[in-house]
Order: structure tokens, then C-alpha cells, then sequence
């Protein structure tokens, strides 16, 4: 999907949009209003009472894209770190469980490919608050199911932005890996190989949108050490780990976005005996 294409935008952040903007100089003030009145000799009119008018999203989002240029990583074929990442492509949504009596946010998961061919995740913390519209909505992801102690690891290195790591996962590469094992194991019940391809049966998924642009900051960005870690399942193939947050999601059409909340519900017997969340 282009910029040219008709869609919408899943998921934006006002306060990281405009924070980028700042810091790079990107200028928001948008094209002026003319409001037409009546000239005094009663023939013609005057200009006046200009305006400014709020630039749209797409139009924001295309001056950040401008101004960042090749810092925002697509390809993936350069060495971390990258500090701003782009694409296209599937982005799956959840929310993210921080322990008790923590603030829960949203969780997303890309996975890509650099040139080379080797595979990218990228796992991403925002605000249930920056989904437009509720199409993604908090009481549609029932909060059962595992969640990892790390995650006041993963607070932590959020609201440091990468700059902060004082837990048992103390190099870079434990630490994005337990970020990872969030995205795709979060909310299992039992063995987490039983909701490999089946994200909707996992407690704290959203749902997932299809041939989608999506904008992210990034905080962390690690190659794993080849032969240090031993994948099975969903983990398997994992290279190169990015943790950041998003900054924007934007779909073709809300044809393209799946709501795991109505896959539950047209949920079979045989599911709902085995998932307690769905009896």
C-alpha cells in the first residue's frame, strides 16, 4: 500500500509524532484558510481572516518519512542499530501485561526479512489509547494466560528507551529475546507450541492487520550470536531482534484487519473446551 493509496490509519501516536518532529525540524503548520468577504462596494470580494488548517495525518506522517530519509531502516541490510524502522506488511496487535497494578499497553509483533534473507522481528510497546476509532478495544483480549517475569525488564528498558538494564537479563540479546517470547507467547495456556498459527486462542491478542505501512522508533537492535540460542515453534529462524514503539499503523481498508474477539466468538466446542477463556 502507498501514499497515494486510499486507507486509514490503525493506530497513530500524536505525542510521538510530534516529538519526532521536533527533534528533526519537520514543520506541522499547515496551509492557510481564506475565508471570502463581501467588499464594502458590494462587487467582487476581499481575502481575509486566514487561518491556519491542520495538516492531515498522511500528509505528517509523509513530512517525517522526508525529513528522517535513510535513518528510518527498510531494507534491514545495514548493521544495528537502527533508530527508526519502516515496512509493509502483517502487524499483529495485543495488549501488554506489565505485572500487577501495572498500566497494560499495547504489545505488536512484525516479522520480516532483510535483503539478505535473514529474518527481523520487531517487537513494539504503545497505548491502547492511540487506536483511532476502538477498532482495537482493551475488553477484547481477556487477560489469561502466561506472562513472562521480564516484564518489568521490558518496563524498564522502555521508559529508558534502551538506555537502562539492571535485571537478570542483563545483555542485550537475553533481554530482546524475552521481549520476543512476550509477542509470541504471551497468554499461552499450557504448552506454548499449542497456539503456533492460532493467535486468537492465546489470552491478551487483538487481532492482526494485513498489507499495512507501519512507522517505529526503535530502542534496541540486536543480531543474535549464531549457535547461542536453540528456537523451536514460533521462535524458530529468529536473527535479528528490533524493541521499540510504534509510531504509526496504516491499513488498505478495515477489510483488512481481523479481530481475534470475533474469531472467539464463532469459536467451536472442541475450542472452548480446551481454552478455559473461551468456555
Amino acid at each position: 500500500m502507498g501514499k497515494d493509496h486510499v486507507g486509514s490509519y490503525l493506530y497513530w501516536s500524536d505525542r510521538r509524532v510530534a516529538a519526532i518532529a521536533s527533534d528533526n525540524g519537520v514543520n506541522f503548520k499547515g496551509r492557510y484558510n481564506w475565508a471570502l468577504k463581501a467588499a464594502p462596494q458590494g462587487v467582487g470580494a476581499e481575502v481575509s481572516n486566514k487561518e491556519r488548517a491542520d495538516l492531515p495525518r498522511l500528509e505528517m506522517a509523509g513530512k517525517i518519512e522526508k525529513a528522517l530519509g535513510d535513518q528510518a531502516v527498510v531494507a534491514f541490510g545495514s548493521p544495528p542499530r537502527a533508530r527508526f524502522a519502516k515496512g509493509v506488511g502483517q502487524v499483529h496487535m495485543a495488549r501488554f501485561t506489565a505485572g500487577p497494578e501495572r498500566d497494560r499497553g499495547a504489545l505488536f509483533h512484525i516479522r520480516t526479512a532483510s535483503v539478505r534473507g535473514q529474518q527481523v522481528d520487531l517487537v513494539l510497546f504503545g497505548s491502547m489509547d492511540n487506536f483511532p476509532g476502538r477498532v482495537m478495544r482493551p475488553e477484547d483480549a481477556p487477560e489469561t494466560g502466561w506472562f513472562s517475569s521480564a516484564w518489568y525488564a521490558i518496563a524498564q528498558l522502555l521508559e529508558s528507551r534502551g538506555t537502562e538494564n539492571t535485571s537478570q537479563w542483563d545483555d542485550p540479546e537475553s533481554l530482546s529475546v524475552e521481549a520476543l517470547k512476550v509477542a509470541l507467547y504471551q497468554g499461552s495456556s499450557g504448552d506454548h507450541g499449542e497456539h503456533d498459527g492460532q493467535p486468537w486462542t492465546r489470552g491478551y491478542t487483538l487481532g492482526h492487520a494485513d498489507d499495512s505501512e507501519w512507522f517505529a522508533q526503535i530502542y534496541t537492535d540486536v543480531v543474535l550470536t549464531e549457535d547461542r540460542w536453540n528456537f523451536t515453534g514460533s521462535m524458530s529462524g529468529a536473527q535479528r531482534i528490533l524493541v521499540g514503539a510504534p509510531v504509526w499503523v496504516r491499513t488498505a481498508s478495515k477489510a483488512s484487519v481481523t479481530r481475534y474477539a470475533d474469531l472467539r466468538n464463532r469459536a467451536t466446542r472442541a475450542d472452548r473446551r480446551r481454552l478455559p477463556f473461551l468456555r
